[in-house]
């Protein structure tokens, strides 16, 4: 039988739910708080202050002279030589850190500068309230330097401290026209226009938590408006409008250790969500899927283009699982039918909106398809 409509997948519930309890549980009394807030505007550089709830105060200082301590914390933020970006490093696994009503607009950085927003090795951190405007990664490069592997508005990077399951979590945050100049695939491809994360070193799985947000008119190379490596990803409650990639349209999801011997399988799962006029260069118009586990509830697809899997993509048919697309509809996607697109659980198919390799994904009229 299918799961009611607005029904959390197990698959996901269980982990979000042992994750919460085990941060719960594991957070040591002596702890630090910290919620900061900072503002970048009209190409001024950034400027802001992190209370700490012992009452410490913090306003930020310095911009490309190394880091600072956010005093009674083990956290340290660094602003880049370009006076706009700013980078929050993590020593402590307890330490929780909130980035709450920041404001970022009319914002321009290189090739290589980071992202305006980057984290390494927080396990508590989150985003919230939080907005960027006309956001734009060039493709000035100054000479002989590293180009940026990231979009230009946040990156979450997993560090070898993190050697417990950690959470990223982003609500009520927005993104309007954040832009990747000349996208293409490269060697170095820029990830996700507003948000990447990445396991990178860390021990620990990630969970990544999209809730009430919007995405609007975001471009990136892999992962228009979000890109993740190897951590789960949930999104809920958010709206994906006119958005563009070479690859993932709106969303590009990557478990490259699904493979791996006892390897945990990373977690796709998107409820209550809209996908609107969505393209991508190669796969995936609205998200492109490689390796882990969807789930896709309540879900809207109108208009998506891509060279293959004009709204979704899956690299692999192991990532399907009928009983998990739930309630979907699917409009303006791909003309040309496959099982995949075969009418059950409450799913409207006036388009094909998932396409697959062909040992699962084969062609067939809607007329043809199997009885439920």
């Amino acid at each position: 039988m299918a799961p009611a409509a607005g029904t959390i997948s197990m698959r996901w519930a269980l982990p979000i739910l042992a994750a919460l309890m085990f941060a719960s549980l594991t957070q040591q009394a002596g702890a630090a708080e910290v919620t900061c807030t900072m503002n970048a505007i009209s190409g001024v550089q950034v400027s802001g202050t992190c209370s700490v709830k012992n009452g410490t105060v913090v306003a930020f200082v310095g911009s490309g002279a190394g880091s600072y301590p956010l005093a009674g914390t083990n956290i340290t933020y660094t602003i880049d030589a370009n006076t706009k970006s700013i980078l929050f490093e993590c020593a402590s696994e307890d330490d929780v850190l909130t980035i709450d009503s920041a404001v970022y607009s009319g914002q321009t950085i290189n090739n290589c500068d980071p992202p305006l927003l980057e984290f390494r090795g927080c396990s508590n951190a989150a985003l919230v309230n939080t907005t960027f405007t006309d956001i734009t990664r060039s493709n000035a490069a100054p000479s002989n330097c590293q180009l940026s592997q990231y979009g230009p508005c946040v990156a979450v990077i997993g560090g070898v401290n993190q050697t417990q399951d950690w959470m990223f979590s982003m609500s009520k945050s927005t993104f309007t026209s954040v832009i990747v100049s000349s996208l293409q695939p490269s060697a170095i491809s820029r990830l996700g226009g507003g948000l990447a994360v990445l396991k990178h070193e860390s021990v620990g799985a990630v969970q990544t938590i999209v809730t009430g947000g919007s995405f609007t008119t975001t471009s990136c190379d892999l992962g228009g408006a979000i890109h993740t490596t190897d951590a789960s990803l949930k999104v809920l409650d958010t709206t994906f409008t006119t958005n563009t990639a070479v690859d993932g349209g709106s969303i590009q999801f990557k478990d490259t250790t699904a493979a791996a011997a006892g390897a945990q399988v990373k977690q796709l799962f998107v409820q209550r969500c809209t996908f609107t006029t969505q393209k991508a260069n190669l796969n995936g118009g609205s998200i492109a899927v490689y390796g882990g586990n969807v789930t896709i509830f309540d879900t809207d697809f109108t208009f998506g283009r891509a060279t293959e899997g004009d709204c979704v993509y899956l690299d692999s048919c192991a990532s399907y699982h009928k009983d998990q697309i739930v309630n979907n509809k699917w409009t303006n996607c791909s003309p040309e039918f496959t099982t995949l697109c075969c009418p059950a659980n409450g799913n409207v198919w006036s388009s094909c909106g998932i396409a697959g390799p062909a040992e699962c994904s084969a062609a067939v009229p809607p007329a043809l398809c199997p009885a439920q």
